[in-house]
């Protein structure tokens, strides 16, 4: 009998400020442990997406963000559990970042993103961050 890997509904935050992309490092003992990500976390029962990743970047990092646009969604099986994570740009609104849920933080160029380990769901996240910028470069000139 195959006992089923818990699912959970992940939100991921892109926080773009002056050309530069806020990402945050797991804690060492963390699942994932070390790896970078976009700051967000888990859908509780009674939130929508866009609820839960506002709610998440205020508790992970104190600051209050409004939801943009879609970016991806990515499913990645851990072994242990399926992560099926949801990318949304993300802007800031108001707050000094504390770190409540992360041992570091960097604001990076989208060229310097594949300078850090992220963990496995997010890559998905940036290929679609590195479309929708190509993209939105190419409307403009």
């Amino acid at each position: 009998m195959t006992i089923a890997k818990p699912h959970i509904v992940v939100v991921a935050g892109v926080i773009e400020k002056q050309g530069y992309y806020l990402i945050a490092q797991r804690f060492d003992d963390a699942s994932q442990g070390g790896l970078w990500e976009f700051p967000g976390g888990k859908v509780e029962l009674d939130e929508t997406p866009i609820q839960a990743l506002e709610r998440e970047l205020s508790e992970e990092l104190s600051i209050t963000t409004t939801t943009g646009i879609w970016l991806a969604d990515s499913v990645f099986d851990y072994g242990d559990k399926v992560v099926e994570l949801k990318g949304y740009l993300s802007h800031w609104r108001q707050g000094d970042i504390m770190l409540n849920s992360h041992q570091k933080i960097a604001w990076v160029s989208l060229l310097q993103l594949a300078d850090y380990q992220f963990c496995a769901a997010d890559y998905s996240i940036i290929a679609a961050l590195q479309q929708y910028i190509a993209s939105r470069d190419s409307d403009i000139s």
